[in-house]
């Protein structure tokens, strides 16, 4: 029975009858706040209760409580604990009139009035002890006249199943005659009085409710989905809802004569167990499935693929496929399927190994598939020097986006036939054999090719440890004789060569990755480096509009790992939009104040200077719960930026 009032209400309703229901709490005052904290007792009834009734408890912190004691009987420790505000127990049929404890850790409560009980009221026998939904049962007992409502027994989860007095077939002192609701399920019957605090008396015995049987479930071995299913059993006019494994309900058909229900094996249809469900929710097995998964399995072509080869898949039960994962390149659709093939173009990406069949049925079969490689023959010439021109030759080499030369230096290719490949030596390459990456990431490795030293200017080593825009790069070079020009992203910039050291005078607006060329004679050579762009950095450590009103409570916050590397000297700027004579309060993660920046006009920045003493200080406070450096607040502005700024030294 799910008949549960809430809590508040339901206490409120009963301390109006006070005379009858006031209990008392731990500190033996009477407090008329319903719900005190702490352990404490509001409400107890039904008083007068039947012995072998429900008595129950209604205050706070009453989940605490682990004993119940009433006068005759022995100390109760089978609680029901609905909640932190309400208990239940058993009246024993020992149980004598006077006061009832509670007890829990932390001490005892005694309720203010005596426990009474009102007529025996029993529940004796059922009949019958087994019953179909829809069939009378008999409750037989004592003073059942004053019971109004029967309640089954139900599925946890589900609604609750009662039936009140107005359809009961047969309502007497000494029998209840009801029809049983087919929500029922098997276990004790309870009847009620349905007051606020009903008396509720439980059966000694269960019923058993009869559900829907097979003598055993159907084996569904192999099962092919489309396929039509039917089941004989008892009982079958009792089923509501035929259920798939995958928890999917499908449509289904009785047959009286025969007892026997009849259902379609959905596309979807997974291994596992086929239930019945009556109306009371519990579920029967009637059928055992496992799914078919394809067979035989031959690919055509299964090697050599390459990128957009239809693949055509043959064997049994084709069918169920509903699409295929290649390794490397994901799920790919079906352009063809019937019950023995099915067909598909291999995607750019997919690399060798074992492509997976997805079957409708959740399930899985695998076939190996070999993608082409790039095999190079011959190199031409067969030794090369660094930054010159050379050619591979053999097969599958358009498959080739990368190649990799011995001391790990890798250059980006775009091979224009299958049978040749021509690209440059890269200037710091080393002999050995070669890597090719495919497009789609597998990698093959060549026989050794020989590598030269270039015979134009080539920079053996950088001696500059950080390139500036503006600045100049120093270089060891070879072959410094030939040199003729210096570009830097395809323009001129000066240059001065002094034997194996070269000077570059860096162009002030390069910047990032930047490509130098060394412009000889006899050829030229390109170098990819990353130049600092500018000897002034800004960082920007806050980018979110806050509105400062008049000290409204709005901050802004600077972090410790935003201040990584950050000079002594340097600024932190605030970009404004003020609106008011402008206050920002600089302050460290505990609220300790630096300064109060301000301006009565209406200005775009303030600046605060990060000294030594000021980034010492905020780096080492701590709030306690987070990383913290500087707090602001203030009045009369917007700030929509904070940024950090100083020029590198």
């Amino acid at each position: 029975m799910k008949n549960i009032l809430k809590s508040t209400v339901f206490a409120l309703s009963l301390l109006a009858a006070a005379a009858v229901a006031t209990t008392s709490c731990s500190d033996s005052l009477y407090d008329t706040q319903q719900f005190q904290g702490g352990v404490c007792v509001n409400v107890f009834g039904p008083c007068p209760v039947a012995r072998g009734g429900e008595l129950r408890f209604i205050g706070s912190g009453l989940d605490q409580v682990n004993a119940v004691e009433i006068p005759g009987c022995a100390s109760i420790t089978d609680i029901q604990r609905v909640s932190s505000e309400e208990i239940r127990v058993t009246v024993p049929q020992t149980a004598m009139e006077g006061k009832v404890v509670l007890r829990y850790s932390g001490g005892t409560i005694t309720t203010k009035t005596p426990i009474r009980y009102s007529e025996p009221v029993s529940v004796d026998e059922l009949t019958p002890a087994s019953i179909k939904p829809g069939d009378i049962l008999e409750i037989k007992g004592e003073y059942l006249n004053l019971m109004s409502e029967v309640c089954f027994s139900f599925l946890e989860g589900r609604d609750s199943v009662n039936v009140f007095a107005d359809d009961f077939i047969a309502h007497e002192r000494n029998v209840i005659k009801v029809v049983v609701p087919e929500e029922a399920v098997s276990g004790i019957v309870t009847v009620s009085d349905a007051a606020e605090i009903p008396q509720m008396i439980k059966s000694k015995k269960e019923i058993a409710v009869v559900l829907p049987a097979v003598d055993k479930p159907v084996d569904l071995t192999n099962a092919v989905p489309g396929s039509t299913v039917t089941v004989k059993g008892t009982d079958f006019d009792l089923v509501r809802s035929v259920v798939m494994p995958n928890g999917s309900e499908v449509d289904f058909s009785y047959d009286a004569d025969n007892s026997a229900i009849s259902f379609v094996l959905p596309a979807d249809v997974i291994d596992g167990a086929i239930v019945a469900m009556p109306a009371s929710g519990v579920k029967v097995a009637i059928a055992n499935i496992g799914v078919v998964v394809p067979t035989e399995l031959t690919a055509t072509p299964s090697d050599g693929i390459r990128p957009g080869d239809e693949i055509a898949v043959k064997g049994v039960n084709m069918d169920q496929v509903a699409s295929v994962t290649i390794p490397n390149a994901g799920e790919v659709a079906l352009t063809y399927t019937s019950a023995t093939e099915i067909r598909f173009a291999y995607p750019a990406m997919g690399q060798s190994g074992d492509a997976v069949l997805n079957l409708f049925s959740g399930k899985q079969a695998t076939v190996a598939l070999t993608t082409a490689k790039p095999e190079v023959q011959a190199f031409e010439p067969a030794t090369v020097s660094a930054a010159a021109e050379f050619k591979m030759v053999g097969r599958n080499l358009d498959l080739v986006s990368q190649v990799t030369f011995n001391g790990g230096i890798t250059v980006d290719v775009t091979p224009s036939s299958a049978t040749e490949l021509t690209m440059t030596a890269d200037p710091n390459a080393q002999s050995g054999a070669l890597t090719l990456t495919m497009a789609n990431g597998e990698t093959v490795t060549t026989p050794a090719l020989t590598i030269q030293a270039p015979e134009c200017c080539f920079i053996t080593n950088v001696l500059t440890e950080n390139l500036i825009a503006g600045e100049l790069m120093e270089a060891e070079v070879v072959n410094g004789n030939k040199l003729t020009n210096v570009l830097v992203n395809a323009k001129a910039c000066q240059f001065i060569i002094n034997g194996s050291r070269l000077l570059i005078n860096l162009p002030a607006d390069c910047g990032g990755k930047s490509t130098v060329t060394l412009v000889s004679s006899n050829g030229s050579i390109d170098y990819q480096y990353e130049i600092i762009g500018s000897t002034h950095q800004s960082i920007v450590v806050w980018d979110e509009p806050v509105d400062f009103g008049n000290w409204n409570g709005n901050v802004v916050r600077v972090y410790k790992e935003q201040l990584e590397g950050v000079p002594a000297g340097a600024q932190m700027v605030f970009h404004l939009a003020a609106y008011d004579y402008t206050q920002i309060q600089v302050n460290n993660a505990n609220w300790s104040q630096y300064t109060i920046l301000e301006s009565a006009d209406i200005v775009e920045t303030l600046t605060f200077d990060l000294t030594a003493d000021v980034l010492n200080d905020a780096l080492n406070t701590s709030d306690g719960w987070s990383t913290t450096a500087f707090i602001m607040q203030g009045k009369g502005t917007v700030v929509n930026k904070v940024t950090i700024e100083y020029d590198l030294k």
